[in-house]
């Protein structure tokens, strides 16, 4: 409850600070809605041409597309510009004031700030799912919306750990740009299913890099597409990255802290 309190205390004042500049907030809207109007117009070009990719029809990619805009809306809304943020950090010092709070470093690092605008952009995500579901006729049960729900939570443990731990080099390294890079890299093949792809492409994000995994489970379950295997081995798989970006925290943490001394 403690971290429960202390997160609406954080959302509070990020809003407080969202509303002091306006235009950037406006912007920033703007900007998101436009890629995934773009997102959903190309995928409508393509489907004039084929009835189904890799299996998916039109609506069931409008779908994902969908479930991908609400992913990136609350990663965006949560840690992402937080952790951007942590290798000046590391390099400035600044960090050591969230390290001796008493609460968890982790915690404060990933969550400190909110995006409030990128909640607009998760409404117009849900708002894409609902019309996939309409106009595709798309039988969605009620444990369906469930599971599809905790499918999404547990693709942002595993967005989350993967740039938290790349970052984290930072403890290490003076420069680790090439995380944003392959952030953007997975980002940009993991914003269609992973089915539609072959080769190396394929095993790097279902397997190495599991995001793009993770994303097309998560459709696929609202969906009553997905395996039971594969459900269950994604549930599997988000947990163990999100314990092995908490263990190289700590470690990382930790070589900060002998260095400052």
């Amino acid at each position: 409850m403690k971290y429960i309190r202390l997160y609406l205390e954080l959302i509070r004042q990020s809003f407080m600070k969202a509303m002091a500049y306006k235009a950037n907030f406006i912007i920033v809207l703007i900007s998101n809605l436009a890629y995934f109007v773009i997102q959903l117009y190309l995928m409508k070009i393509i489907f004039t041409e084929v009835d189904t990719i890799a299996g998916w029809n039109k609506y069931e990619m409008f779908f994902y597309i969908g479930t991908f805009a609400i992913i990136d809306a609350l990663w965006v809304f949560g840690p992402y510009f937080n952790l951007t943020a942590l290798p000046d950090m590391i390099r400035s010092g600044s960090l050591d004031g969230y390290l001796l709070k008493p609460v968890s470093s982790q915690f404060l690092v990933s969550l400190r700030k909110v995006d409030i605008g990128s909640l607009f952009s998760m409404i117009a995500g849900v708002g894409i799912v609902v019309y996939a579901v309409i106009c595709g006729n798309i039988k969605v049960s009620l444990i369906g919306i469930v599971f599809y729900i905790i499918a999404i939570i547990h693709a942002l443990f595993v967005e989350y750990s993967i740039y938290l731990i790349m970052l984290c080099l930072a403890f290490w390294m003076v420069k680790v740009d090439f995380a944003d890079v392959l952030h953007g890299i997975i980002c940009y093949f993991s914003n269609k299913p992973a089915d539609i792809y072959r080769g190396i492409i394929r095993k790097i994000i279902t397997f190495v890099l599991p995001y793009g995994f993770l994303m097309t489970i998560a459709s696929k379950t609202a969906l009553g597409k997905v395996d039971k295997m594969d459900y269950l081995s994604a549930i599997i798989i988000s947990w163990c990255f999100l314990l092995l970006s908490i263990i190289v925290w700590k470690v990382s943490s930790k070589r900060y802290g002998s260095a400052s001394s």
